[in-house]
């Protein structure tokens, strides 16, 4: 990251999630640590999850002295192992963007900013009956708010990619428990031909289709929350509407 404009934006969106500056900050990939350079200013404290061992002991001596402690890790199995009060920050690598969206689904954090590629944030962000609304956009729907911010050119990056990117905000709607380990697989059997009839589809991926009128509705048409009572109604889910 090497736009200031775009750190700033990040630390605009965290201060909207935090005001004060109060909480703790768990940034994933902080790579060199230009981001983590202004993040340790508006945050009581930062815990960075880096993989590449050429960057933990430079990122070490770079915020010694610093409230800002560097694990070396995979930064995603530690998502869900960290306490709900903390906000998630990433400059989000490419590949592993998904992986990533659904640690967080499944973890107790309650809120995050991500810098992701423009298309998956429009897919994240997507209304049902778009073309972008697909499996992810439900399942990431159904738990979290997605509000897509600032759009950013390639030129914002080094080394730069082929894409545009873009600021993600996602805020808890809902908790994730261990009775809805089967919704995601619902969602990719339903999903897999998304302009299939819903009520068709249901038979296929859950062996039923529910009481009431589907009135022809496409899988694509159907929005996160209903989805998850479709879940909990045709195979027996924790779908807690909580």
């Amino acid at each position: 990251m090497v736009d200031c404009r775009l750190a700033l934006e990040v630390l605009e969106r965290l201060g909207e999630l935090c005001p004060g500056g109060e909480c703790c900050v768990y940034e994933l990939g902080p790579g060199l640590g230009s981001l983590t350079l202004f993040l340790k200013g508006r945050s009581k404290y930062v815990l960075c999850a880096e993989i590449d061992a050429r960057f933990v002991d430079y990122l070490r001596k770079r915020f010694s002295g610093d409230l800002v402690d560097v694990v070396a890790s995979d930064g995603i199995p530690l998502v869900r192992s960290l306490r709900g009060d903390c906000v998630m920050v990433s400059n989000t690598p490419y590949v592993v963007s998904s992986r990533v969206v659904v640690a967080l689904v499944k973890s107790s954090i309650r809120s995050a900013v991500l810098v992701l590629q423009d298309d998956v944030a429009r897919k994240l962000a997507a209304a049902p009956g778009t073309r972008e609304y697909g499996r992810i956009s439900a399942f990431v729907q159904t738990f979290m708010k997605v509000r897509v911010c600032g759009r950013y050119p390639p030129g914002s990056f080094r080394p730069r990619p082929k894409v545009w990117s873009a600021v993600v905000v996602l805020e808890r709607r809902r908790e994730w428990s261990e009775g809805l380990r089967g919704y995601e697989e619902f969602l990719k059997c339903l999903f897999s031909q998304r302009k299939r009839v819903l009520s068709r589809r249901l038979k296929e991926c859950a062996g039923r289709v529910p009481e009431g009128d589907l009135s022809g509705m496409r899988v694509f048409n159907a929005g996160p929350d209903h989805l998850l009572q479709l879940y909990a109604v045709t195979l027996g889910g924790d779908g807690t509407l909580g």
